[in-house]
């Protein structure tokens, strides 16, 4: 009987789980010593249903002083010099929209701002913690959201190469809930060829406690372009 059970469930456990693909291009265009344009462009592919969507974005980071100022020269060298500034703040706008072929079509404008500050620990570990706002606006209905999400991560340096491992958690409070009702698990790696071009792939794992889909898997791949 209980197999039998364990059988009858597994196609409803099939249902509530989703797999994705998340390819992203980012560009960073330094602006001042302490402030930089960030362009994107990203896509959700769901491999079930063949669906997707893709989303456009602009910001503007703006930053403190140096994190550590013995650091300098070490991280003058790497691509983002974001992880040697002890805060960071970023306001930005998103557009989102589903693909013509997608079974719910949608549009969201999203203005959002963040503030990130960091914190180096003992063996050159990395934590960031990240407060973001999106005032989000799924097909003009107003709908709130705020994020936060703590980052650990490790730059090693391989035959003139950066790679960094790093892991995150987040958080995710939705108003129309009033409740934090997603929580999202991710581990990474970037690969630093030059200051100029970063390679970052992510593994994701999210639950989701208010969406009919509650287990979402995801594989993610992003090219980072820095023009210093």
């Amino acid at each position: 009987m209980l197999a039998g059970a364990c059988f009858l469930a597994l196609p409803a456990l099939a249902q509530q789980t989703e797999n994705q693909f998340w390819p992203e291009a980012d560009v960073f265009v330094k602006l001042s010593e302490n402030s930089r344009l960030f362009l994107l462009v990203s896509g959700t592919r769901i491999e079930e249903q063949g669906n997707s969507d893709g989303t456009m974005g602009v910001h503007v980071d703006f930053f403190s002083s140096p994190l550590l100022k013995k650091r300098m020269e070490l991280v003058a060298r790497r691509a983002d010099v974001a992880r040697n500034k002890f805060l960071q703040i970023r306001i930005g706008y998103l557009y989102s929209q589903s693909s013509k072929r997608s079974a719910t079509t949608f549009t969201e404008n999203t203005p959002t701002i963040e503030a990130t500050p960091r914190f180096y620990f003992p063996k050159q570990i990395l934590i960031t913690s990240r407060s973001r706002a999106d005032l989000r606006f799924p097909d003009g209905v107003f709908t709130p959201r705020f994020r936060q999400r703590l980052k650990l991560e490790r730059t090693f340096e391989i035959q003139g190469h950066a790679l960094t491992p790093y892991g995150h958690a987040e958080a995710f409070y939705d108003w129309r809930y009033d409740l934090f009702h997603r929580f999202r698990y991710t581990v990474g790696m970037e690969w630093e060829l030059n200051q100029h071009f970063v390679l970052e792939g992510y593994y994701v794992r999210q639950r989701d406690n208010r969406s009919t889909t509650r287990f979402l898997n995801a594989v993610g791949l992003v090219a980072q372009i820095y023009f210093r």
